[in-house]
């Protein structure tokens, strides 16, 4: 298989170093909101809920456009 010379742009997932840095902080008194990696402790206020039914309901939403 050949891969595409572009594929060697692609950086490396930065997330997991942004979370450790994060941690860091937090124990060093920072208060932190986390909105990364895991799941929120907090449930997905109605309206979002709806918003996504709603938009999946919508076939046109399903399509990617050209």
């Amino acid at each position: 298989m050949k891969i595409a010379q572009s594929f060697s742009r692609l950086g490396t997932e930065s997330a997991f170093e942004v979370l450790a840095k994060a941690k860091k902080l937090e124990s060093e008194g920072q208060e932190i909101i986390n909105l990364g990696i895991g799941q929120p402790d907090f449930r997905t206020p109605q309206h979002i809920v709806e918003a996504g039914k709603k938009s999946f309901r919508r076939w046109t939403s399903w399509l990617y456009s050209c």
